[in-house]
């Protein structure tokens, strides 16, 4: 299941990627080829502390439009910083690459890296969780005339998907071994830019 959700990722970051996203040239004298495309998405929040509940850890957060989030606090100093009330911004990052795997080299065919950091006391309260992804896939068919490529995993699972930009099924050929890489990061904070909203 994991390999799927990650195939279609990989299928819909390759052909999303439109013009606006950042390609890189091979150096040298030749004409630019694209090495790899990579699209960065940054989402803030903002809102509020409406509960604490320090004897079970949990803090409840507010958005906005009044949609709630429950998240257990581990760190004792950034629960006795929890106040109802206080503001909060939440920041989503994301960033997505990819590119075309290089003979010979050495990959992991799907691997993840997680981990989480908290405030130090002194620190603005907060805490910050990351994960890493990434996966090789292989383009079986590409289909021009509807816009379409046909991308395998490591475990066999097949996902076809549209391009948004057919011009990126141009930089692809059957065979052809696509790195995909997914960071996702989502940091908490007790911040006062919260107020500014």
């Amino acid at each position: 299941m994991f390999t799927r959700r990650i195939i279609l990722l990989s299928a819909v970051v390759v052909l999303a990627l439109g013009h606006g996203s950042a390609a890189f040239a091979q150096p040298g004298g030749a004409p630019p080829q694209p090495e790899s495309v990579r699209r960065a998405t940054l989402i803030t929040v903002h809102g509020k502390i409406t509960a604490v509940d320090k004897a079970k850890r949990l803090v409840t957060l507010e958005g906005p439009r009044g949609r709630k989030v429950v998240l257990k606090v581990e760190n004792p100093y950034n629960l006795q910083a929890a106040k109802v009330g206080e503001p909060v911004v939440v920041r989503y990052y994301e960033v997505a690459t990819i590119r075309k795997k290089k003979p010979g080299e050495m990959v992991p065919r799907a691997s993840v890296k997680e981990g989480i950091a908290t405030a130090e006391p002194g620190q603005i309260p907060g805490a910050m969780g990351a994960r890493e992804m990434q996966i090789v896939v292989s383009v079986v068919k590409i289909d021009g005339k509807n816009g379409t490529v046909t991308v395998k995993g490591p475990d066999g699972a097949v996902e076809t998907v549209k391009a948004r930009d057919p011009e990126n099924l141009k930089r692809l050929k059957v065979g052809d071994e696509l790195v995909v890489s997914l960071s996702q990061a989502v940091a908490v904070s007790l911040d006062k830019e919260a107020m500014m909203e």
